[in-house]
């Protein structure tokens, strides 16, 4: 089935959009983008408001802010594809659950995706960003692999008072999850400590009208794009694309 795969002809009338994290940037989804451009797939990623800039610039903005420029993102993917997926890295997998339950898609792959923010370092944000509105970065959530350190986030503070903004988005994601009937592929790393290490399932339980997977990574913390199960999960990703994107349709008699 691999092999087909690999010779059937991906219509140019199918897109991806790639969301990156929290803090992070377009950066972190290069990997995955350049696997997927290479195999033939309509690729875009989206910056998300306030980040790859500045930290004050993130400090500014709120969670409806991420979620409108993901928005105009997969806006304009739309008008130049028939058929698309959204692909989101931790926080921007829960924006791309929340576009495909208000804007529908025609898959989502959640990577990292957590359900909710950790009660104590919600409450520790909120706590620190009274006297220190900006908080240095200590250490850095992807792999010490010296070719991955070049997608890593730009920024070396994070401005605390945005994980409200956090808790705000991944709040509305799960009152959205309900809606979501877009095929669905979770990825969960288990060396990931960041998230709750039930999110994955949660999600799956909450969008209960898909037909969803969750994928566990061995070897994978948070940033699972860039780390030592990467080319596994491109592998997934593609196939899980191919499947319900070009296969199903096919299929159905659907197709371009």
């Amino acid at each position: 089935m691999a092999e087909s795969r690999k010779l059937q002809r991906v219509p140019e009338e199918v897109g991806c959009l790639l969301l990156h994290g929290f803090s992070g940037s377009p950066l972190e989804m290069v990997p995955l983008s350049e696997a997927l451009s290479n195999a033939g797939w309509t690729v875009a990623s989206a910056q998300l408001a306030g980040h790859g800039t500045s930290p004050k610039d993130l400090a500014r903005t709120t969670w409806r802010d991420w979620i409108a420029s993901a928005a105009d993102a997969y806006e304009d993917l739309r008008r130049r594809t028939r058929r698309q997926a959204i692909i989101g890295l931790s926080m921007g997998g829960a924006i791309a659950l929340y576009l495909a339950a208000r804007e529908g898609a025609d898959a989502v792959v959640a990577i990292s995706t957590p359900i909710r923010i950790r009660p104590m370092l919600a409450g520790a944000a909120r706590v620190a960003s009274r006297v220190m509105p900006l908080a240095p970065v200590i250490f850095r959530l992807s792999p010490r692999d010296p070719m991955a350190r070049q997608y890593r986030s730009p920024y070396a503070q994070i401005p605390l008072g945005a994980t409200a903004e956090l808790s705000a988005l991944l709040s509305e994601t799960v009152r959205a999850l309900p809606s979501v009937i877009a095929p669905l592929l979770v990825v969960q790393g288990r060396r990931d400590w960041v998230i709750p290490k039930e999110s994955g399932e949660e999600i799956l339980s909450l969008a209960a009208h898909a037909r969803g997977r969750l994928l566990w990574l061995r070897r994978s913390g948070h940033v699972a794009t860039l780390d030592r199960d990467h080319e596994l999960l491109f592998q997934e990703v593609k196939g899980f694309l191919h499947e319900q994107l070009i296969d199903r349709h096919i299929a159905d008699g659907t197709a371009d």
